[in-house]
């Protein structure tokens, strides 16, 4: 659903509703129509134990907690659980999509003085090096750019794939974005991410597939819900629970509003246990679901001091 959302965004020039800046929209319908690969993302799912999962969002750009889902979580498996199973593959697809990309060295870059951001792709070019490829890990910083139009690492070598864990949305503002356009097809994640990690996906997927049991209700306005009883604001470009605020026709809990465009959604219930809210992810690895992890929150808008959760399958 959410590949073929793209590909009506692309036919219907439905650039405005996600509020793509007009500088980015011929980066990203071209990436889409060239079909520039994918690495991975993550599905957020609420899911309290009984009835269909629903999407939350998708985070297809920058989804951090990679190691925890792929390593930390199958050792703890085999140290707690060993007779359970899991479902939880992600390393050997990470290797194995890697091979598919056809440059020998991969660079990877990050905002550096982020340590989560930089352990994650520390373990990406440990991915990588396994699939065979030659890596090198940067500040974002640090990438030049020369005389022939190419980006370059700080040994002046031409960059051939450049696996950035940085947002689209924020390399829209930055100086060298217009250099991008003849380098494109370098980026993973690629340009046509910025579609889905935007959460105005949520009412296009909602309008695209009307009552689908995975899907909640969303809109672009509050009257666009309908009658629901609790719904959740959640900002466009909104990460790790920023922004996002909680509301119903009763008492119910509500956070700070966020500033910019927003999208509607009608609220779900999350697991609870010991004190935990808990959000499902499911990973993604090319089309592939590869992965289970879960995060707990004390609040039911899970923040970025949330909990790894780690999962077993029993029998």
């Amino acid at each position: 659903m959410c590949l073929d959302a793209c590909s009506e965004i692309v036919r219907r020039g439905w650039w405005e509703r996600l509020a793509i800046p007009e500088s980015a929209i011929g980066l990203v319908q071209t990436s889409w129509l060239a079909g520039d690969p994918a690495l991975y993302g993550r599905f957020d799912l609420a899911w309290d134990g009984s009835g269909t999962p629903k999407l939350l969002e998708y985070n297809a750009d920058t989804p951090t907690s990679l190691l925890e889902a792929a390593v930390i979580q199958w050792q703890w498996l085999e140290d707690v659980a060993p007779e359970s199973d899991q479902l939880n593959s992600l390393h050997e697809a990470l290797v194995e999509r890697w091979k598919t990309f056809a440059e020998p060295s991969v660079h990877f870059a990050c905002a550096w003085d982020h340590l989560e951001d930089r352990q994650t792709i520390a373990y990406l070019a440990e991915t990588a090096e396994q699939a065979g490829k030659s890596v090198e890990l940067l500040d974002l910083s640090e990438i030049g750019f020369s005389e022939q139009g190419r980006f370059t690492d700080p040994a002046e070598r031409p960059i051939e794939r450049l696996f950035k864990l940085y947002p689209w949305e924020w390399m829209v503002e930055e100086p060298f974005f217009a250099e991008i356009g003849q380098e494109r097809s370098r980026f993973t994640e690629p340009a046509w991410k910025m579609m889905l990690s935007n959460k105005a996906i949520l009412p296009i997927l909602w309008e695209l597939n009307p009552g689908h049991p995975l899907l909640l209700p969303a809109a672009f306005t509050r009257d666009g819900l309908g009658p629901v009883e609790r719904w959740v604001e959640k900002p466009f470009f909104g990460r790790e629970g920023a922004g996002v605020s909680l509301h119903s026709r009763g008492p119910f809990h509500s956070s700070a509003s966020a500033a910019g465009p927003v999208v509607y959604q009608q609220h779900a219930p999350l697991f609870q246990a010991g004190g935990q809210h808990v959000v499902w992810g499911l990973w993604m690895v090319g089309d592939e679901c590869r992965g289970l992890s879960a995060r707990g929150d004390a609040s039911p808008v899970t923040g970025n001091l949330s909990r790894f959760l780690p999962h077993r399958i029993e029998g």
